[in-house]
């Protein structure tokens, strides 16, 4: 049984590696295969009369690989970003499309749900409605890296912003709903206490860590920012800022350990430790967010989906959102981008973060009103995996669509590049031929007379 257990994760990252490259080449997002293959999955009791994963520990484990997952993506997406002025530009607009797009959505969400339901208060519609608005950088990032830079950049800083801003919203609304209100002060302030600390503890472990000649520093490195996330989050701080800023530091150590600093850094040392660190955090994250995933479609209860009673409404209720998510984007992007909003427009999936909150959503918030509790167990995860899938499956096609153009942008240049070199091997031979012809041209005439 280990054995069998042994061959079926070690297939899982096999398949999980050719989705990749699939994804690659054709722009169809690997997470959207996965997460069906894990659906397929729950046929295991119908085929096998076996239960691969117990339902007992389906939601423990999500919470785990989701949170995992998180961080090794947004330390991912940091080591991919340099800082230079176009930088800035991207991040300030990118920060004005993650929040607005985030406020915007999750307020409109929430009255949708509130005119199909009509015993919700406005509350408990920002709870649902809130993970439902943040996008997922775990495909965004994976997704964007073939993209021109000054595209990339702002989808990897927007996504990024919208999983902080997001986590950050969420929690003011447990603080409302726990103690009644919660100070604007408050959140200011742990907000700059995240921000201070998160750059003081990077510039120590980074010049701590150039210190350690040990082969197996690298992991130890990432156990400790797992956990500095933990401690962060249990003191109330923005945890993944943690993990933000030190990714962001160690890949521009050169611009943060300048005049004073720059004695205490070994640039050597630091290189080898960022391109080390670069390899293990993106095989990681590809491990974590292969399970994820899988864990995810295999938790789906398809049976209650597809149940009649509740497959009206859950249809309804998500073409209604989706249309709300696309239709705030688009007018947000327009002043934002002031260029073509193609394909960043579409590029709006929900994944990750949406499960993880989806699962952090208190228990007592519908407790006493047994309809609204029936729709939070039957109806609403239905609406949650139908807005991950519908998000995925529109940016998937608008992916295929950029790669297309991309594929057409490239022959074009090659033709032209192509007729340009004729052109010059055409001018030359027949620049030859009239050298030829001015050098010898009595040459020519008699021959002409033999023939």
């Amino acid at each position: 049984m280990i054995y069998i257990i042994i061959a079926a994760l070690a297939t899982i990252i096999i398949i999980s590696h050719f989705l990749n490259i699939f994804s690659d080449k054709t722009g169809v997002p690997s997470v959207l295969i996965l997460i069906l293959f894990g659906m397929l999955l729950q046929l295991d009791q119908v085929w096998f009369n076996f239960e691969i994963i117990d339902k007992s520990i389906q939601k423990p484990l999500l919470k785990i690989l989701g949170t995992g997952g998180l961080i090794l993506i947004l330390l991912e997406a940091a080591l991919d970003l340099k800082f230079n002025k176009n930088m800035i530009f991207s991040s300030i607009k990118a920060f004005i499309s993650g929040s607005l797009g985030l406020i915007c959505t999750a307020v409109v969400g929430a009255y949708i749900l509130q005119y199909w339901f009509k015993d919700l208060n406005f509350l408990a519609g920002l709870f649902f409605a809130t993970p439902l608005a943040i996008l997922s950088s775990a495909i965004i990032i994976p997704s964007t890296h073939t993209f021109p830079e000054d595209k990339k950049s702002f989808l990897i800083y927007e996504s990024t912003f919208s999983d902080v801003l997001g986590l950050l919203m969420f929690e003011i609304l447990i603080g409302v709903f726990a103690h009644g209100n919660i100070s604007s002060s408050k959140v200011i302030g742990e907000l700059g206490l995240s921000i201070i600390f998160s750059i003081g503890i990077s510039i120590v472990l980074i010049y701590v860590f150039q210190k350690i000649k040990s082969t197996t520093k690298l992991f130890l490195l990432f156990a400790i920012l797992m956990l500095l996330y933990s401690i962060g989050h249990a003191l109330k701080l923005s945890a993944l800022l943690i993990v933000l800023i030190f990714g962001l530091i160690l890949n521009n150590y050169e611009a943060v350990f300048k005049g004073a600093l720059s004695k205490f850094i070994n640039h050597e040392s630091v290189n080898n430790i960022q391109d080390g660190f670069k390899i293990i955090i993106q095989e990681s994250a590809f491990v974590v967010r292969t399970f994820f995933f899988i864990v995810f479609g295999y938790y789906v209860a398809l049976e209650k989906i597809i149940d009649p009673e509740f497959i009206v409404p859950i249809i309804f209720i998500s073409l209604s959102l989706l249309v709300a998510i696309y239709l705030i984007r688009f007018i947000i992007l327009l002043p934002t981008l002031r260029t073509s909003t193609w394909p960043e427009v579409f590029l709006a999936p929900r994944g990750l973060i949406t499960i993880l909150l989806f699962f952090s959503i208190p228990e007592t918030l519908l407790e006493g009103n047994a309809e609204l509790t029936n729709i939070r167990e039957n109806i609403i995860p239905g609406v949650f995996l139908c807005i991950i899938l519908g998000s995925t499956l529109t940016m998937s096609n608008a992916l295929i669509g950029f790669k297309k153009l991309e594929h057409l942008d490239l022959a074009n240049e090659t033709d032209e590049d192509d007729s340009l070199e004729e052109m010059e091997i055409n001018y030359t031979d027949s620049s030859n031929a009239e050298e030829f012809e001015n050098k010898f041209p009595q040459d020519h005439k008699d021959e002409d007379l033999e023939v």
